[in-house]
């Protein structure tokens, strides 16, 4: 409890500061006067933003008298700062009226740098799906959101399992997320990403290269933060909701969301739930069997203000899929395999206190706990049968009925964060945060042997037998670590630079593990010392102390154009199923490996930015060296195949990336993306496993009268013949779609909103490189028309 006597001081300065005033006012189009729900007004001067609520309406309370930049912000219009002047124990009172915009600016506010900055103020290479992205679709998952995104490519292990790489990494080697807390869960079967509500997402921000100085291990290809929907404080009560109903003709889906709201000066409250069911996904020329899913999900955040400039704020997620359909499988399981997740779930709760405006020096500092569980449960029916032969005659069969895998993840961390103004240039933040994740894992296998007379044909003889296993010892993985981020300004902010740098200890430990851990014959009673059995790993313990450093600049050439440069020192401490795992496939092993190495690399970034009213361009080149890259190789254990990890030695993966709008006529939009990594084993002059091909879109969004918006899009992917070993050539293919929006119907009070589309238009048949390891399914799919209907008031 030795933090409790900080937090005392920081109370006793919170609350002996200076005299006071408020700003009272509304936000409105600059057209047609109608107040705009939910923009932002942010302080810069004390790095402090309120919402609008949804007449527009804000009220800022308890601020020092003094001369203020306020600038305010909503997505899809024009940013607009007005210098304000605060008297002692007066409440201002102004009405700020801004234009629409027909392109995505850089106001919008991220905060997966430790604290709220503007997009076009980041020196680091970020994309953003914000909301308006989100409802205009109709995706399965977060990773359906982000493959259109510079330099993020989807990866797929079926329909509802999916995952991203980010310029050429992915799984292990991107940290996800959720509302700052981390996820940790296995990721050899996609799953990740899969756990959430779409509808719950207000945006999705992914930082393209490493950045362990930030967010510690595991951050070498970047890091994905899914920021849900929250709620806003408001003058007065009020209450408001939203009910949404989807379907997608692709997979007969359907969906329904209930979303609610409710908040006064001092609380606030969102309720979400949504309901999902989809059926086996349609491809151009057949239908993939076994790819359907249901899952479901609430979530809830209470947001307090006890005291001036303190906020509580808890949050709860729960999500549950069932019956969730893994096509293909190989190589984790054979072809003919059916292999289902039974049920996925993934319930989290956190809890953060802030303090902001405590002195001109010490600008904020928060705590926060959270504590999340994610099981995983999966059955695999092999239909495997082993047939053994003395001559010509059958003397045994061995049929192997299923094999049912579950893991416990259990994920539990803590954060404190303080903000320090040092001087007019300097910004810091700096803080330490701590997490562990427990694993308990198992495996049954059930199977039935049968033996036979001397002719082959009569069955004198069966057992039915449950093997018990620990595919990966019962373990945990423990992280510390202390950081610090420096944010200078210079030359009257032409100039900004951000110097941070980060130290982590890494304890692994885990139980002895036997193979088989048991047995049950005939329903008789469970055996602890099966014949055969082994000892798989013994219990241990590990400790690794790395050390990540960064440091980025970006220089104004124009008020509107920037460049950019970023060099940062990264590493990723191998996982745990990395370490230990021991999983018998029956044609293979796949075998862990506890001597690995952790990864570490040096990541280039240059850049170059516009952000204007009619342009905007970001692109960036990139240049990253990893060393002791952890990959799996062929090999053999006690005499059989098997997929062994190890440390590659050098890898080095370098290309580009970029993003343009460009509005050329009046809500005439032009867009187009574009992204190329090449992955390369240096030390044995090999192309690295899973790399997307060049690929891009090209696309234009226009408005329709002054009813919908349309926007039409082209993605293309190049033919991908740099492959390793094992992997599967694949041609270049282009996919059209189109996306309809209408503009907001009123109707008593409720205001109705219709969304529509069509995906792959033309029912193209094409294969993704990255999802070749799924045996024998190689379509994605087909033609798809979908529809929303959202009801808000």
């Amino acid at each position: 409890m030795k933090i409790l006597p900080i937090l005392f001081l920081l109370f006793a300065i919170n609350f002996g500061y200076a005299q006071t005033g408020a700003i009272s006012g509304n936000v409105t189009d600059a057209n047609t006067e109608q107040g705009l729900q939910d923009a932002a007004i942010y302080i810069s001067n004390l790095d402090y933003k309120v919402f609008t609520d949804k007449i527009g309406h804000f009220l800022i309370q308890d601020l020092p008298a003094g001369k203020y930049d306020v600038m305010v912000s909503y997505l899809g219009y024009k940013k607009e700062t007005f210098t304000l002047n605060v008297l002692p124990d007066t409440v201002l009172r102004v009405q700020f009226k801004i234009d629409q915009s027909s392109i995505t600016l850089g106001e919008i506010i991220v905060t997966s740098f430790r604290h709220e900055q503007q997009l076009k103020n980041i020196p680091l290479p970020v994309e953003v799906v914000d909301n308006s992205e989100i409802t205009q679709r109709n995706p399965v998952s977060a990773s359906d959101l982000m493959k259109n995104k510079a330099g993020v490519t989807l990866t797929r292990d079926g329909i509802w399992a999916t995952d991203i790489n980010i310029r050429g990494m992915n799984r292990s080697s991107i940290v996800t997320l959720v509302d700052g807390n981390r996820i940790e869960t296995a990721t050899d079967i996609s799953a990740r990403l899969s756990l959430f509500d779409i509808n719950d997402i207000e945006r999705i921000e992914i930082i393209k290269g490493g950045m362990s100085s930030l967010y510690g291990t595991g951050a070498l290809g970047g890091v994905v933060n899914i920021i849900t929907k929250s709620n806003l404080y408001a003058g007065k009560f009020t209450f408001s909701g939203k009910i949404l109903s989807d379907y997608n003709s692709v997979n007969n889906s359907t969906g329904g969301n209930l979303l609610l709201y409710a908040g006064a000066e001092r609380w606030f409250l969102k309720l979400n739930g949504t309901m999902r069911k989809a059926g086996n996904i349609k491809t151009p020329n057949s239908e993939i069997n076994n790819s359907g899913f249901k899952d479901n999900y609430f979530s809830g955040v209470l947001g307090v203000n006890p005291f001036r400039n303190n906020e509580i704020k808890i949050n709860y997620q729960y999500y549950l899929a069932k019956d969730v359909g893994i096509p293909g499988g190989y190589p984790l399981f054979p072809n003919n395999a059916l292999v289902t997740y039974p049920k996925e779930e993934r319930s989290l709760l956190s809890a953060e206190y802030k303090i902001s405006q405590i002195s001109k020096i010490l600008k904020d500092v928060s705590a926060k706990f959270y504590y999340q569980y994610i099981f995983r449960d999966v059955e695999n029916i092999p239909h495997i049968v082993q047939k053994v032969y003395a001559g010509n005659v059958l003397k045994k069969k061995v049929s192997v009925l299923n094999i049912k895998p579950q893991a416990d993840h259990n994920t539990k961390g803590f954060s404190l964060q303080s903000g320090w103004l040092l001087g007019k240039y300097n910004f810091v933040i700096a803080g330490f945060d701590a997490w562990q994740r427990d694993l308990d894992s198992r495996r049954t296998r059930e199977q039935v042997i049968e033996d036979y007379d001397s002719t082959g044909t009569v069955v004198i003889k069966t057992i039915k037998q449950v093997t018990g296993e620990r595919p990966i010892p019962i373990s945990s993985y423990r992280s510390i670590g202390a950081f610090a981020q420096d944010e200078i300004r210079l030359f009257k902010d032409k100039l900004k630079i951000n110097i941070g740098g980060r130290i982590d200890q890494i304890k692994v430990t885990n139980d002895i593990a036997y193979n088989p851990e048991y047995t049950i014959t005939n329903d008789t009673g469970w055996n602890w010392t099966p014949a055969g059995q082994k000892i798989i790993w013994n219990s241990a313990a590990e400790d690794d102390i790395s050390w990540s450093a960064n440091v980025g600049a970006m220089y104004a050439l124009y008020n509107d154009v920037s460049i950019t440069f970023n060099a940062a020192r990264s590493f990723r401490s191998p996982s745990l199923e990395e370490r230990y795992q021991y999983i018998d496939l029956g044609s293979l092993v796949r075998l862990g490996n506890p001597d690995l190495n952790p990864e570490n690399g040096i990541f280039l970034d240059a850049g170059f930015k516009v952000f204007n009213p009619v342009i905007k361009f970001t692109g960036s080149g990139f240049l990253n060296t990893i060393n002791d890259l952890v990959i799996e190789i062929p090999g053999t254990y006690e005499n059989r195949q098997a997929m062994i990890k190890t440390n590659a030695g050098k890898s080095r993966f370098y290309g580009f990336d970029a993003n343009l709008e460009y509005n050329f006529y009046k809500k005439f939009v032009f867009y187009s993306t574009v992204s190329y990594v090449r992955g390369r084993d240096i030390e044995n002059d090999l192309d690295l496993p899973q790399i997307p091909p060049l690929n891009g879109s090209i696309g234009l969004k226009a408005a329709a009268g002054k009813y919908a918006n349309l926007d039409f899009s082209v993605m293309f992917f190049a033919r991908q013949n740099k492959i390793a070993a094992g992997e599967v050539e694949t041609p270049g293919y282009v996919t059209l779609n189109l996306y309809v929006q209408s503009m907001p119907i009123k109707f008593s009070g409720v205001k109705i909103n219709l969304y529509g589309g069509i995906e792959n238009i033309l029912d193209k048949e094409y294969r993704n490189h990255l999802s070749t390891n799924r045996g024998t399914i190689t379509q994605e799919p087909g033609r798809n028309f979908f529809a929303k209907i959202g009801l808000s008031w």
